[in-house]
């Protein structure tokens, strides 16, 4: 685990785990498995902590998933030690820990690739080529694939294999993951779907975030993500928009703060460049034109801002209405091409680096340079400040933009879902056709300098950003918020807390307990069902 496997400290750590969760029987019955596939410590014990709290309720053992191989370790980890994190997970009270990439070893070896009975293949599918794509930090994969391709789906379908065999054998009472994409972690999704086993998953950001998935919920053939999509717009219209009189101070506190804020939304902005300090039109115009001067781009046009997506990001992981994101962005950047009434500044991905080795954004703007109306630049070159002074509208596939940029009274159109692309806050495309319409007469509206955002989307996104950053994130005197880091600090504090804090009236276990007996869709840090004390305890002060 990075900066955290080593060291007094992480003893220290285990000691303090150890005497807190004791241990649970390990005989037969049910479990709840936890995935701990990532070398974050602090990923490894948000999954720990909401798998506990289900154990707790549901009376069950708890079961660890361990692994990794050459293909995730040359991708992405530094430091994965499936020993260490053995170790953790048996501090934390696991009865049984497997090592699910040491079961597709001996899958392949022993009984060779075939996937589970009964598994979709066109998910399959699905979950290998963007597997492919991550692994391999490109855009697309080539017509024709190479042995190191061939291995990899050969892999994936063992892991589906493993995963239906291990969740027979377990019965778990639901698996909670930090990852619901690629092989290994979105083929344990994908089976625990398929046998009706509720799935939490953690998020990486705040206090303590975390989705949930149930059985009998689906309304079609779409993955995890699609279906939470549509569970979380039924809630945010049932339990926030239908509250929005009590809400509305918390979430206008909320939308300030954020301004500033380093948590996700604009998780990649750090220091200075993330704060939005503009006050005022007339701040905003001198800002702009500086801007513009700055990019070669008309400062007297709409200026229409395209985020790239990074582009072999989960790819098909929710429903996009083009085939890849590299298509979409070189389509985009072809009707921004034709299309002169306004301006197009086309920026990367933050961590464009991180995601593709193959210079796509590059040479995307190549193709266009010398077009006066068009500009491409790296996005950590503009502050917020100059970011949101430039744009007018802002067009995505699925990023964070897309919530955050709307509460500011900035319109943004989406070519695929995100989890909050039910709740009104963006105009989303169903189709090819629907997105080119939606962004044909957006282009027009502002030229006319109209704006194709309505009252209600914007406070529809101010609301999902209270959510988001308040109602479902829910502190816990036991765990460490996300900012703290993954270093000694953490571990310290951690350790800290399991020495003091006991779990009885933990807010994280009446949190879990709620969603659970509820069946909701997220962990909400109010009852939203108890008017009187959701009224008492919505005040400006509190919503922070």
């Amino acid at each position: 685990m990075r900066r955290a496997g080593d060291g007094d400290q992480f003893d220290r750590l285990l000691s303090a785990a150890r005497a807190y969760w004791g241990r649970r029987p390990a005989g037969p019955g049910t479990c709840v498995v936890a995935e701990a596939m990532h070398q974050d410590i602090r990923v490894i014990v948000r999954n720990l902590l909401l798998a506990n709290a289900l154990c707790d309720l549901t009376a069950a053992r708890l079961v660890v998933l361990v692994g990794t191989d050459r293909d995730w370790t040359r991708a992405l980890w530094d430091d994965y030690d499936v020993e260490r994190v053995r170790r953790l997970a048996e501090a934390f009270g696991a009865a049984e820990v497997v090592d699910v990439h040491e079961l597709a070893d001996r899958r392949l070896a022993d009984e060779g690739d075939a996937p589970a009975e009964g598994v979709d293949a066109a998910a399959l599918d699905v979950v290998e080529k963007a597997t492919l794509i991550r692994l391999n930090l490109v855009p697309r994969l080539p017509h024709a694939e190479d042995e190191q391709h061939r291995a990899r789906r050969a892999r994936a379908r063992a892991f589906s294999a493993v995963y239906d065999r291990l969740f027979a054998e377990l019965a778990p009472a639901a698996l909670v993951t930090s990852h619901v994409d690629y092989d290994q972690w979105g083929l344990a999704v994908e089976t625990a779907m398929r046998r009706d086993v509720p799935v939490v998953h953690a998020q990486s950001t705040g206090s303590l975030k975390a989705y949930a998935l149930f059985p009998g919920e689906a309304r079609g053939p779409g993955g995890f993500r699609e279906e939470l999509t549509r569970r979380i717009a039924a809630y945010f219209d049932e339990h926030v928009w239908a509250n929005r009189e009590l809400i509305r101070p918390g979430a206008e506190l909320v939308a300030w703060r954020a301004k500033g804020n380093l948590g996700r939304p604009s998780w990649w902005r750090a220091g200075n460049v993330s704060s939005f300090e503009v006050r005022t039109e007339t701040e905003r115009r001198q800002l702009r034109r500086h801007a513009c001067d700055r990019l070669g781009i008309e400062p007297d046009r709409p200026i229409f801002t395209v985020f790239n997506h990074a582009v072999s990001d989960a790819v098909g992981a929710n429903r996009e209405v083009f085939g890849d994101l590299a298509e979409w962005f070189e389509e985009t950047a072809e009707f921004a091409a034709a299309e002169e009434s306004v301006s197009w500044l086309f920026l990367d991905h933050p961590s464009q680096e991180r995601y593709d080795v193959t210079g796509h954004f590059g040479s995307v703007a190549a193709r266009y340079a010398g077009r006066s109306h068009l500009a491409f630049a790296p996005s950590l070159d503009l502050s917020k400040n100059m970011l949101w002074s430039l744009t007018d509208a802002g067009v995505t596939v699925r990023g964070s933009v897309s919530s955050e940029l709307p509460a500011f009274g900035i319109p943004v159109i989406q070519a695929g879902w995100s989890e909050w692309s039910g709740c009104g806050l963006s105009n989303v495309a169903e189709t090819r056709a629907d997105y080119w319409r939606l962004l044909a007469d957006a282009v027009a509206r502002h030229a006319k300098g109209e704006s194709t955002l309505g009252p209600e989307q914007r406070e529809r996104a101010r609301l999902w950003l209270w959510l988001y950053r308040c109602g479902a994130d829910v502190s816990s005197p036991l765990l460490p918020h996300w900012e703290l880091g993954d270093g000694e600090e953490y571990l310290r504090a951690l350790s800290v807390s399991m020495r003091h804090v006991e779990r009885d009236g933990d807010p994280l276990h009446c949190a879990v307990r709620r969603m659970w007996e509820r069946r909701e869709p997220l962990l909400s840090r109010f009852d939203f069902r108890d008017q009187a004390g959701l009224a008492a305890a919505l005040t400006a002060s509190r919503s922070a």
